[in-house]
């Protein structure tokens, strides 16, 4: 067995989203092959409590954005204090500051500093300006991307390729969650024989909620009456639900918020839909095809590196709410074609367990140590 490595992970964001979701999971994984980490986050967030509920050493590190001075200065005392192997910046707010820490831990006399990894899980481009540009392409020994299409666009921005490595999002595939409180069905008042669309994504742009609305729109006629629930919150939630009943479309749309068990959701949905614009990977897409459940998905960012038109799911043209509502229809009507697609799926889903993921990401931080000793 290879000695266990220290490693801080290092999270400025105060909510719940995939990629907290997939911190937690590495960090899990990594402690079950043996190595020490401590989850750097600021205090009373959702990752906090998460981690602190699964026993792991918690740090707490108030973030005031990226320039944050104190945030640098705090950070590379907790590093001289712990002597991590490793520091891994898992959203772009904590990248500037984990660079620049452990750069300063490198300064004479001392001499030593820690590698640093970074993850990029958006296919967004690259802000124009010095200090992200500098963050991306010279702050990190390593970059992750989550997907060739994320890989595709740092290269577009100037990111050396060998400072990049693909490294997709898994999930674990042992774990089925069981529903927390009532089922959807009660919660939006549907019977057993109405058609249940489920989206689980978060209120924000990119994940273009406005096509989702205009593919529920597409089937209004459509009979029985099919029902979609969204699970998610973010900043555009209250505009979504204002444009649900612009559209006339109140007791078909359902905005429901965030709930914690939405995975535990999923086996009662006939279709999962993903209308977003721009898509890292997508893990949500995954967490369905787990369950069986056959998707219906736009072909945004990394969404086809998991799903392929007609062999594991339907994809449409990115921001087409027709096309997404045909594919939808399709699902539904064609459940011959539905269940093939759900089968495919569950086998193609394998390929992104969160072991994997673990795996190949302990890989990295090996290389990372051997092919750049402290210095």
């Amino acid at each position: 067995m290879s000695d266990p490595l220290a490693v801080f992970h290092c999270d400025a964001r105060t909510i719940w989203a995939g990629g907290q979701n997939q911190l937690l999971l590495l960090a899990l994984g990594l402690r079950q092959r043996g190595h020490r980490q401590w989850i750097v986050t600021p205090p009373g967030s959702p990752l906090a409590g998460r981690a602190g509920d699964e026993g792991l050493d918690l740090l707490p590190q108030p973030y005031r954005g990226e320039a944050d001075p104190r945030a640098t200065w705090r950070l590379a005392r907790l590093i001289r204090r712990h002597r991590p192997d490793l520091v891994h910046a898992h959203d772009p707010h904590s990248l500037a500051p984990a660079a620049l820490a452990a750069r300063l831990v490198g300064l004479p006399p001392r001499g030593i500093r820690p590698r640093v990894i970074g993850h990029r899980r958006v296919d967004f481009h690259i802000r124009p300006h010095r200090v992200s540009r500098w963050k991306y392409a010279r702050g990190p020994d390593r970059l992750i991307a989550v997907s060739e299409r994320v890989r595709e666009v740092l290269l577009e921005n100037g990111v050396p390729s060998g400072r990049i490595t693909v490294i997709h999002d898994g999930i674990d595939l042992e774990a089925q969650p069981p529903p927390s409180g009532p089922s959807l069905r009660a919660r939006i008042g549907a019977g057993p024989e109405i058609p249940l669309v489920l989206t689980i994504a978060s209120a924000v742009g990119y994940k273009d909620h406005p096509t989702l609305i205009e593919a529920a729109a597409s089937l209004r006629g459509r009979e029985p009456m099919t029902r979609w629930v969204v699970l998610g919150e973010g900043g555009l939630l209250e505009e979504m639900r204002a444009r649900v009943r612009s559209r006339g479309l109140e007791g078909r749309v359902h905005y429901l918020g965030f709930h914690p068990g939405a995975r535990g959701f999923l086996p009662e949905a006939d279709v999962f839909v993903l209308s977003s614009r721009t898509e890292g990977l997508g893990t949500s897409v995954l967490d369905a095809m787990a369950a069986g459940v056959p998707v219906a998905a736009t072909a945004g960012g990394g969404i086809p590196e998991m799903v392929e038109h007609e062999v594991t799911g339907l994809l449409a043209p990115v921001g087409d709410g027709d096309a997404l509502a045909g594919h939808v229809d399709r699902l539904l009507d064609e459940r011959g074609l539905a269940r093939r697609l759900a089968d495919r799926a569950r086998e193609r889903v394998r390929d992104f367990d969160i072991a994997r993921t673990v795996e190949r990401t302990e890989r990295l931080y090996r290389e990372v140590l051997a092919g750049h000793p402290y210095d």
